[in-house]
């Protein structure tokens, strides 16, 4: 665990929020490079990026807060600490989705074929953010007796690194949803696709965590998202599939009409 990277006079660099940048960083300059050859202009898409980024940074703040209330009780600025951690991927995911479908609308651009541009380096983003979480020290594991393990400064016990594990596994996720892109089976293909099988990776994942609060019959708040994400996944691939394609003119400004 190593939380703070380096200090310099009142400037501290956090070992999370350097990941998180170096995840946006990185999936930004993947996503650009690909939007000219899947018909789009940079500039738009750099613009949908900005607003997706800061809404979905937004939602998961909220969702996060949401969940731990009770550590902000005491002093409710710490909200605004973004560079501290604590984010709730279910919750940028939500903001991210919502702010997608907006200025894609805004822009007259096809959200089906921006989206399916984007969730692979998200993927990507997700598997960096979450070396983040095991230098910071969240997202912990359950305690375990055997097996790889990892104890956290101030925690005794040895526990599960499902950070690192959750980090290989949304990294090969990215891979599959490169190699689905590029069938192109149908426009939003690879977005439904990335919902209903995150959905999945995170209801079973989140077995193995230790941190965060069950809700009912040994099911966890992220385990009722994941599965609705699921859900959502699947209708959304069925309603895709039997959409109309978008029509060929003006590459640059795909789907006029349709989301």
């Amino acid at each position: 665990m190593h939380r703070v990277i380096f200090s310099i006079g009142p400037f501290t660099l956090y070992s999370y929020g350097l990941c998180v940048a170096i995840a946006f960083l990185v999936s930004t300059v993947f996503i650009l490079r690909d939007a000219e050859k899947n018909g789009f202009k940079q500039a738009d898409i750099l613009d949908c990026l900005i607003l997706v980024l800061l809404s979905g940074l937004v939602g998961g703040r909220l969702l996060y807060v949401l969940i731990n209330a009770e550590c902000y009780f005491d002093c409710p600025i710490r909200i605004l600490m973004f560079y501290e951690g604590g984010l709730a991927f279910q919750g940028a995911l939500i903001g991210a989705v919502v702010s997608g479908v907006i200025v894609t609308r805004v822009k007259k651009l096809s959200f089906r074929k921006a989206a399916d541009l984007i969730v692979p380096y998200m993927a990507l983003g997700q598997s960096i953010g979450r070396i983040g979480c095991f230098l910071n020290g969240c997202c912990y594991g359950k305690v375990i007796s055997f097996g790889p393990a990892v104890t956290f400064p101030g925690d005794a016990a040895a526990r599960m690194p499902v950070q690192l594990y959750s980090s290989f596994i949304l990294f090969l996720f990215f891979l599959f949803l490169l190699k689905i892109r590029k069938k192109h089976f149908f426009d939003g293909c690879v977005f439904a696709l990335y919902l209903t099988v995150y959905g999945i990776f995170r209801f079973f994942m989140d077995f193995l965590r230790g941190d965060e609060l069950f809700v009912f019959f040994g099911i966890k708040l992220s385990q009722i998202i994941g599965a609705g994400t699921f859900l959502c996944g699947v209708l959304i691939f069925i309603v895709f599939k039997h959409l109309r394609p978008m029509a060929p003119e003006a590459p640059e400004k795909y789907g006029k009409n349709g989301i």
